[in-house]
């Protein structure tokens, strides 16, 4: 399979069908007329960029989605990629590891300092696969407090 990472865009009807497909995948409940909304403002204006894999058919197959941040501390931004998930059928398949690798240049190419993989599923598998590609738990506890 010869695949390739391109950016979102606009996303279609069924654009958003297969990404809240695969955003459910992780156990997030969410609508299109949601989805779409939030796209809106995760735009490249903002620090953000989504990718996509499409398979034959120009169905997407993976979806992940970066965001530079600043801090306090540092003149250089971190890299975050927020999100990241491939279809089960596909899996296996090497598309992980090429919409991460296109994150990481993408993030180098804001000279981030640090990329970092948020892995909110918490999934063995999805530990497994950040170790194993040189990502490490950065032992840092995030603490959350709903408004």
């Amino acid at each position: 399979m010869t695949a390739t990472v391109e950016s979102l865009g606009q996303a279609t009807a069924r654009d958003l069908d297969d990404l809240v497909a695969l955003i459910r995948l992780l156990g997030y409940s969410i609508e299109s007329d949601e989805l779409a909304s939030r796209l809106a403002r995760l735009t490249r204006e903002a620090g953000h960029e989504t990718w996509v894999v499409r398979d034959a058919d120009g169905r997407i197959s993976a979806v992940a989605g970066g965001h530079v941040t600043w801090a306090y501390n540092s003149d250089q931004p971190t890299a975050q990629l927020l999100l990241l998930v491939v279809r089960p059928d596909v899996r296996r398949d090497g598309l992980g590891s090429l919409v991460l690798a296109h994150f990481e240049r993408w993030g180098r190419s804001h000279r981030a300092l640090q990329l970092s993989a948020v892995s909110a599923a918490a999934t063995d598998s999805a530990h497994r696969f950040y170790q194993k590609r040189g990502y490490h738990d950065s032992g840092v506890l995030r603490y959350t407090k709903i408004a």
